[in-house]
């Protein structure tokens, strides 16, 4: 190269066209550097687990409905992009119910994670009994656990809460968010903020503290938001940032190795050179990838275990449910029989972007130990969930004008106890391979927000290249 001369463009292959895949090449192209980008993507469209849709004039989200503005990445993100005006967030009738012996139970206000904040609510609710709220009430004087052990989020809940607490609200509504089984669930990867909440005294005594205050939120901010045209806008906003020609649908990576000191991704249209690759695919398609690269590794993502679920939205007739259901929608319990494990009003939780006349519910089946609900034939699925919620929600047999079902097989990862340690050993890994970096779900964070984070900081090990300290204990994970 000439003095004076510009640097040679430095070309970045990221791998996977969901969410972690777009911001990593968002935050590249954005930047002042001579970077060259291509996103592969297997699929025909782009944005992995978001899909929106259309049904009935009704905007459905098949995948995630929303994000956590608690984690503030995805709200920043959605205003970076210019969508402020598309977001929109939930309706004030915010309660969840549960489903307690085939009635809707509605849990009692001022839960806060698994633990109550208000008194007179968990004392009157029917949720729980009375020996049960008397162990919950008592939290506050069990020891704290001291010997730093992972632990199932069930051995957690039992041991500080109770059995019933368990069964009735921690494994239906917190095991829900990962699809997971509680018994088998890292409650260090994936609610450490309990652990946290155990060393200031436990649970009922974090939340309780005269200190403690609830964060500000600007105005028209809600816990949870989405964007008036769906999620998807956000994925099209991403892609119309990049180059012409920078992303390359129905285009798996089928290798990656390396060559000549540069890395190398083969592709079913030929091979594809790079400085450095940005890896957001699923743990068991990447270790697939990257086999004949380096054994171990692709043997510890293996380790990650994933299950199958599945969404189907039903659109009502309003006249054909006789009462309108209240709050954002309800959990079942594993003991109460049901193949929904748990349902969203969507028309109540988003009414800005409901259709009129129009009563819209998102039902969630599968989830680690269920796998096979969401596995099955379409048709027996899509019966069995129209029961379901007739018997929960009293719709004497009422057809929905229609139903809309997705199965997202092997699709979520689970973060079992011994998650950490298996990141650390992912990390050890990686240190050999310089320009390699991992992203996306599989590692440090299943929500929206936390994709987001984790493709910004792809992009800034990147660019950081050789300068990034291989000290770390977890090098190239994101």
């Amino acid at each position: 190269m000439r003095p004076g001369s510009p640097p040679a463009a430095k070309r970045v292959v990221i791998l996977g066209g969901g969410i972690s895949g777009l911001v990593a090449a968002y935050e590249l192209v954005k930047r002042r550097h001579p970077v060259e980008v291509i996103v592969l993507e297997a699929a025909g469209t782009l944005g992995g687990k978001i899909r929106t849709e259309t049904v009935l004039g009704q905007v459905v989200e098949t995948g995630p409905d929303s994000f956590i503005t608690t984690k503030p990445e995805m709200l920043e993100l959605v205003r970076e992009l210019g969508l402020e005006s598309e977001l929109i967030g939930t309706g004030p009738d915010a309660g969840v119910a549960v489903l307690l012996g085939g009635r809707l139970v509605p849990m009692p206000a001022g839960m806060n994670l698994i633990a109550p904040t208000r008194l007179l609510p968990f004392a009157l609710t029917p949720l729980f009994s009375p020996a049960a709220k008397l162990r919950m009430a008592f939290e506050p004087f069990r020891p704290s656990r001291r010997d730093g052990a992972d632990e199932s989020l069930a051995d957690f809940t039992r041991r500080r809460l109770g059995r019933e607490a368990l069964e009735r609200l921690v494994a239906p509504m917190l095991a829900g968010i990962y699809a997971g089984d509680p018994e088998r669930m890292s409650v260090r990867s994936t609610f450490p903020q309990l652990l946290e909440m155990e060393k200031r005294g436990g649970l009922v005594r974090a939340l309780w503290s005269p200190f403690r205050s609830a964060p500000r939120r600007a105005a028209g901010i809600t816990t949870f938001m989405t964007l008036r045209g769906g999620l998807s806008k956000a994925v099209d906003a991403l892609s119309r940032r990049l180059p012409p020609r920078a992303v390359r649908s129905d285009s798996p990576a089928q290798a990656v190795r390396r060559r000549n000191g540069r890395w190398e991704v083969s592709t079913p249209n030929g091979p594809l050179e790079a400085d450095a690759v940005i890896a957001a695919l699923p743990a068991p398609a990447l270790a697939d990838c990257i086999e004949g690269l380096d054994a171990e590794l692709a043997m510890r993502l293996r380790e990650i275990p994933f299950a199958s679920t599945a969404t189907s939205v039903l659109v009502y007739d309003d006249k054909d449910v006789p009462l309108k259901p209240k709050g954002f929608g309800f959990l079942a319990p594993r003991g109460e029989g049901m193949t929904v494990t748990a349902a969203t009003y969507s028309s109540s939780k988003f009414p800005d972007r409901a259709a009129a006349g129009r009563t819209t519910i998102r039902a969630f089946i599968g989830g680690a130990g269920r796998e096979g609900d969401a596995e099955g034939a379409i048709t027996r699925l899509e019966s069995r969930v129209r029961g379901d919620l007739d018997k929960a929600l009293g719709l004497a047999g009422a057809a929905p004008l229609a139903q809309k079902t997705t199965r997202w097989i092997k699709a979520n990862p689970q973060y079992e106890v011994g998650h950490s340690r298996r990141l650390d050993r992912l990390g050890s890994c990686l240190k050999g391979h310089q320009g390699l970096v991992l992203a996306g779900a599989s590692y440090g964070g299943v929500g929206l927000p936390d994709c987001v984070r984790s493709g910004r900081r792809a992009a800034e090990l990147v660019l950081a290249g050789s300068r990034r300290n291989h000290d770390l204990a977890r090098p190239g994970l994101a």
